[in-house]
């Protein structure tokens, strides 16, 4: 299953290909996502635009979410900065906090490329069914 998600995930289109998110590992229990830092990803004051490391948490636990089987939907979901985001990459870790037949409860910790931890976020995912 992870070869079809990894496989459909990097075909895609829109937000998660214009940001240039990559899967890096992915397996039932986490995922791990690599951004490489762009320009376009910035602030006005160079730093990692909030909005792009909310969209990056919610992406990979989107990714891990998907491993239920189902397809999941954000119902709720929070971000707390706790560091600058600079530098050249960005490596958001999923791990699930609790997974039911309908809803899944993830959190996200977002590491810079000195695995100094900038960003946490807590993110709730309803399963529609396929």
């Amino acid at each position: 299953m992870e070869n079809q998600i990894v496989e459909a995930f990097n075909k895609g289109e829109g937000f998660i290909k214009a940001n240039g998110f990559k899967i890096i590992e992915l397996n039932s229990t986490h995922c791990l996502m690599e951004y490489k830092i762009k320009k376009d990803g910035l602030n006005p004051y160079g730093i990692v635009h909030g909005g792009l490391l909310f969209g990056l948490a919610d992406t990979c636990a989107g990714t891990l979410a998907f491993m239920s089987g189902n397809i999941p939907l954000t119902t709720n979901s929070n971000i707390n900065f706790l560091k600058q985001a600079t530098g050249t990459k960005l490596i958001a870790e999923a791990t699930i906090l609790k997974e039911g037949n309908k809803i899944g409860y993830y959190n996200v910790n977002i590491y810079d490329d000195k695995d100094k931890l900038v960003a946490q976020s807590n993110v709730n995912m309803y399963f529609k069914e396929k």
